[in-house]
């Protein structure tokens, strides 16, 4: 996902909202967006919120056909074993004590031992997925891992779609992957051809009588 946009608000939130939709020029932030304050603003779109800034996630055609891919193959495999989920633009809230954070991985896979019913995540999934886009800084996403592992993850997997792989995190270790991706420790019999999923299936054109 690549940050596009950081807003901080201002007290009166009537006011914030206003000025976000441009209806008025935007005054000097004077304090930081609660998460409250930021899914109004929000409106439905995908953000992040860190240390009170707004991020919205904006992917691009290659993240975006990534994420439906691989998204189909978890759920074509849950639907055949059923001990877990997938989810897409999933935000969690890692920090109950703390209004001003909250991440979104691309994909969040729960297993049915971790999962919770609640309306944002309070723990990180047990595998969470982060997709490039082309503006995307890979420390910053580096850095979002060792985050997910403090909050509850087993394991993270950075897919590129520019440089065609696949790194396969661990707390422990990392490995690169451009062939066939698995994951025994936690999704057994689950594979998948990383490069099936780094690129729309090619369709050859039916003529049409």
């Amino acid at each position: 996902m690549a940050t596009v946009v950081e807003q901080e608000a201002v007290l009166d939130e009537e006011r914030l909202v206003t000025e976000f939709r441009g209806l008025t020029k935007p005054a000097l932030p004077k304090t930081k967006l609660t998460f409250e304050q930021a899914s109004k603003l929000a409106e439905g779109r995908s953000f992040e919120l860190i240390q009170g800034r707004m991020v919205f996630k904006m992917p691009d055609d290659k993240h975006s056909d990534t994420q439906v891919l691989l998204g189909a193959e978890l759920v074509n495999y849950f639907k055949a074993n059923p001990i877990g989920r997938v989810r897409t633009e999933f935000s969690l809230r890692l920090w109950p004590e703390n209004p001003y954070e909250a991440r979104t991985p691309d994909l969040s896979v729960i297993l049915n031992e971790s999962f919770r019913e609640e309306r944002y995540g309070s723990r990180a999934p047990d595998l969470a997925i982060e997709i490039l886009s082309r503006d995307d800084s890979r420390n910053e996403l580096f850095e979002k891992a060792k985050l997910y592992f403090e909050k509850g993850s087993r394991m993270v997997w950075m897919i590129d779609p520019y440089q065609k792989g696949v790194m396969v995190i661990t707390p422990h270790n990392q490995h690169w992957v451009t062939g066939l991706l698995t994951c025994p420790e936690l999704l057994p019999g689950f594979s998948v051809n990383v490069q099936d999923i780094l690129a729309w299936p090619a369709v050859t054109a039916k003529t049409i009588e």
